[in-house]
């Protein structure tokens, strides 16, 4: 009998080698077994595949940029969602790539910068861990780099948003939920991917780090409001699901009203104003 089908996100976590070496095995063997599904694997490498391939010439000219968006646009289209996780890895890698005139599209994650440039709300200590005391959590743009965004500062509604994590707790896991709500109160999925309206994505575990970590995709909002944009992050001891969140009203995902349901949580977020495509902070 075959195994039930993973969620889609796994795919490209698969291909990217995120996963460990036995989970790895697990979906490759899954997929050999299931058309639907090595049908999606080989899709999603063939994306990697494509990002991944070098540009001529060495200096970016419009060509260049041009061919990298072809490369996107090639990407088959996939049910649309009311929320989904729009191509992950195009905005952070166009805009690294061409800030540092290179001519190759493909996603890492950002690089460490020097001391002082982010900073977390871990606090660490000799009490008993919890996600408030060992788990911060920052939100950044292909623009910011690794230093987290300001509250009240203005974001093209273009711009991918990223997250960096710093995990101090190396006896429990924890799991993070991190989305945006527009100024239409509508939930677009940071972590973890939201592909299909009828799906139930569980929140993503984040690895003890003590460094500064950045998660792998920067992520570019489906259609989001212009206005007020609040970027929210939830960070818990049990996993949640992505229901979790968009069953509850706007006024109710609230940062004061998301600790109130969940008080063992840390719960961090910023505000900032999402402007027209290409606007300038």
């Amino acid at each position: 009998m075959t195994s039930a089908c993973p969620e889609s996100s796994v795919w490209s976590q698969l291909a990217d080698r995120q996963l460990s070496e036995e989970q790895a095995q697990s979906l490759r063997a899954h997929a050999r077994s299931c058309a639907r599904c090595q049908h999606e694997l080989r899709e999603t490498e063939a994306l990697l595949a494509r990002i991944a391939a070098p540009l001529e010439p060495a200096t970016p000219t419009d060509e260049a940029v041009a061919r990298i968006m072809r490369r996107v646009r090639e990407v088959p289209e996939r049910p649309r969602a009311r929320t989904r996780w729009s191509q992950p890895w195009a905005a952070g890698a166009i805009a690294a790539a061409l800030a540092a005139g290179l001519a190759v599209f493909i996603l890492r994650p950002v690089p460490g910068s020097h001391p002082g440039a982010e900073t977390f709300t871990s606090r660490g200590g000799s009490t008993a861990p919890s996600p408030g005391r060992d788990v911060g959590i920052t939100f950044h743009t292909p623009a910011t780099g690794t230093a987290p965004l300001a509250a009240g500062g203005v974001v093209p509604a273009d711009s991918g948003f990223g997250v960096r994590y710093r995990n101090l707790d190396t006896r429990e896991p924890v799991y993070l939920l991190a989305f945006a709500q527009d100024a239409r109160g509508e939930v677009h999925w940071l972590y973890p991917a939201h592909l299909r309206d009828d799906a139930n994505e569980p929140s993503v575990r984040l690895e003890p780090s003590a460094e500064p970590r950045a998660l792998n995709e920067v992520v570019v909002l489906d259609e989001p409001a212009q206005g007020p944009l609040r970027l929210v992050s939830v960070v818990t001891r049990e996993p949640l699901g992505v229901r979790d969140i968009e069953s509850l009203a706007p006024e109710e995902r609230a940062p004061e009203a998301l600790r109130k349901r969940w008080p063992e949580s840390s719960v961090e977020s910023v505000s900032v104003v999402l402007a027209g495509p290409g606007a300038h902070p």
